[in-house]
């Protein structure tokens, strides 16, 4: 319960202060707890990152818990629109999560660290097995196609805190990101019948 309560106080102190500014003494003063179970418990700043990232406080969970949500053997025909959802509800989990924005910002900033590197590694890697699962036409690199999406959301989210309107969508009020979810759910339709199509002749072509 200790361990859950600073973890849980490391989001709140980093979506107050972001994660520059964040440190293991605000942490502790927020938990309640002396600093030194801090470094106790996960070794330092760094062990404190890592933790909150793979114990759940962050967006690696969501999707584990959309994966499991999943039924397994998944027909191809359904997928697109399974990867349309989710990709709705992950613009919609992190635009509800400060600290994940904040720790986002952070590793575009300190990209060239390993703990930057260990932390992004540790997403990626929660990608792949929805990819893995999900993906509908492995051939036709849903990774690229993943990796597009995911970035051009997180890219909408985080500038959203900076911009109150892109072209004419303001990103203020909610109908503006129901326009954006309408465009997702487009996106996926669209590519689910060019990736049909281009089966579809392959297929002919043998």
């Amino acid at each position: 319960m200790t361990m859950e309560r600073i973890l849980r106080a490391m989001g709140d102190v980093m979506a107050e202060r972001g994660t520059e500014k964040a440190g293991i003494n605000a942490v502790a003063e927020r938990a309640g707890v002396n600093k030194v179970l801090i470094y106790r418990y996960f070794g330092g700043w760094n062990g404190l990152l890592e933790a909150y990232v793979q114990r759940g406080f962050f967006l690696s969970m969501f999707n584990e818990k959309f994966l499991e949500s999943v039924p397994d053997s998944l027909p191809a025909e359904n997928r697109s629109k399974v990867w349309s959802e989710y990709t709705i509800q992950f613009m919609r989990e992190f635009r509800a999560r400060k600290p994940s924005q904040e720790l986002i910002r952070w590793e575009m900033s300190h990209g060239e660290t390993e703990l930057a590197r260990r932390l992004a590694d540790f997403r990626d890697q929660s990608y792949k097995d929805l990819i893995d699962k999900l993906a509908p036409y492995s051939d036709f690199d849903p990774v690229a196609i993943t990796s597009l999406m995911v970035a051009a959301v997180t890219h909408m989210v985080l500038i959203s805190t900076q911009r109150d309107k892109i072209v004419d969508i303001d990103l203020r009020t909610e109908a503006g990101w129901e326009r954006l979810e309408t465009a997702i759910r487009r996106i996926y339709s669209s590519l689910n019948i060019a990736l049909e199509r281009e089966n579809a002749k392959k297929v002919e072509a043998k």
